[in-house]
């Protein structure tokens, strides 16, 4: 019996279209949060929280690199 076509060998292309699909989720939310944060704080309101945000994650994201 010849088993190279059988359907659980397929998970993986899944399992990438869903993560696609979920990445593109994130990116619609992150672009309605940036669009909603300029329109309710102006322009230059809006840069600095976005900036003092990212300072915040890559702060976060670099101490628990150290703490593993």
């Amino acid at each position: 019996m010849n088993f190279s076509h059988a359907p659980y060998k397929n998970k993986s292309p899944l399992n990438n279209v869903d993560r696609e699909i979920r990445m593109g989720e994130i990116r619609l939310k992150y672009v309605q949060l940036m669009r909603d944060a300029h329109s309710f704080l102006g322009d230059e309101d809006a840069n600095i929280l976005i900036k003092e945000s990212k300072d915040i994650w890559d702060k976060l994201s670099n101490s628990q690199g150290l703490e593993v």
